[in-house]
């Protein structure tokens, strides 16, 4: 009888369901935010998907359209018609010729000009919308963004041009660069070829600058007395100071001073004249 009540008992142990495992606690090298982005990481990329996807939808950016607009009439997502860049471009060219004097034309089939890397066609097109309407400042402030876009690619290269000779030409600390050894290791055929690609790569990036300086002289003369006129200062006066025409580059900071006062980038001018000056009083002396 006891027998048989201790062996009921083991059958009633054994049934005993195993109690649930306890879940380890997560390794610190799962608790770090990077392990976290990857376990994510589909989740992460679909939003950011929808978000650039409707960024571009809206605004319209590097399609050649107005966003929500062209959307609306059926130009987005093949609505009946090409949407291929080179057929914009032959579009818009079909619309100029019905409408020669319509500089709305222009700026699109240069927009599709640049799209499609055909910078020089663009500023050509703009041009010719500059004839039209001389004083129309969206033509005026998408050429000086031609020329300044050239100007900072020509600024990017003349840097490189002007570090990888100063690295070539680095003499140990203890050497006189006028002694004869000195001198030897600073004007080797190398350092010379160097030295010559700086100076021209810098020509060639002030004569970008300067064009553009001229282009935003005339969008302030246009815009004087307008919203746009502090924003084309600014602009003039920093083409102006790479380009090294001094004068003109503080004439244009003060008139923003003048205009804008409590522009939110009226400290940093102040502090840039302010250097502009000491930089001026020291090479006088």
């Amino acid at each position: 009888m006891a027998r048989g009540a201790a062996s009921a008992q083991r059958n009633k142990q054994r049934r005993k369901p195993d109690p649930p495992k306890r879940k380890a606690a997560p390794s610190w090298e799962d608790q770090l935010f990077f392990s976290r982005l990857r376990r994510h990481a589909k989740v992460v990329y679909v939003l950011l998907a929808i978000v650039f996807a409707g960024g571009f939808v809206i605004l319209g950016v590097g399609s050649g359209s107005t966003g929500v607009g062209d959307l609306l009439q059926g130009k987005l997502f093949g609505g009946g018609s090409s949407t291929s860049t080179s057929s914009q471009i032959k579009a818009k060219q079909k619309a100029i010729a019905r409408n020669p004097k319509d500089v709305t034309l222009y700026l699109d089939l240069a927009g599709f000009y640049q799209q499609d890397q055909q910078e020089g066609q663009a500023l050509a097109t703009l041009r010719k919308a500059q004839k039209l309407e001389p004083r129309n400042t969206d033509v005026l402030n998408r050429i000086a963004g031609i020329y300044s876009g050239r100007a900072e690619r020509a600024r990017t290269v003349a840097v490189d041009a002007q570090s990888a000779y100063l690295a070539a030409t680095a003499l140990p600390p203890a050497l006189d660069p006028n002694s004869q050894l000195g001198q030897a290791l600073g004007s080797d055929p190398y350092s010379a070829a160097l030295q010559q690609s700086a100076s021209e790569t810098y020509t060639k990036m002030v004569e970008a600058y300067t064009q553009a300086e001229g282009t935003y002289k005339r969008v302030a003369a246009v815009s004087r007395g307008t919203s746009q006129e502090p924003n084309a200062q600014l602009q003039l006066a920093g083409a102006a100071q790479i380009a090294g025409d001094t004068p003109t580059a503080v004439k244009a900071y003060e008139r923003f001073l003048t205009i804008a006062p409590d522009n939110p980038n009226a400290d940093a001018v102040r502090q840039t004249l302010a250097q502009m000056a000491a930089s001026l009083g020291s090479s006088q002396r």
